[in-house]
């Protein structure tokens, strides 16, 4: 279902990334969990959905290389239920060649 023509547009068989993109504001424009029911929708979501998630990044991550330019210190730490940077981590990343 992945890659029907009829339920995902003319460009199915294409990586297009952008495909999830809002035009509107730039943000993540998410399907409904009814179209592709992989991971099933409602009381009965798959458990391992955000894990898969977390693999599919790692995967693609692995093809780049991640810097933090300038940063000699150690960054702020934000104590919350997630830990987090202060003022956020900028980074530079590019393809490995």
């Amino acid at each position: 279902m992945g890659r029907m023509e009829s339920i995902r547009g003319k460009d199915c068989d294409r990586f297009d990334p952008e495909r999830w993109i809002d035009e509107t504001n730039g943000g993540f424009r998410g399907e409904n969990p009814y179209k592709f029911p992989v991971f099933h929708a409602g009381p009965r979501m798959c458990l391992g959905k955000e894990m898969a998630y977390i693999q599919i990044v790692a995967a693609v991550l692995e093809r780049f290389v991640v810097e933090v330019p300038g940063k000699k210190d150690r960054p702020e730490y934000l104590l919350s239920m997630t830990l987090r940077i202060k003022g956020g981590l900028f980074v530079k990343v590019h393809e490995r060649s």
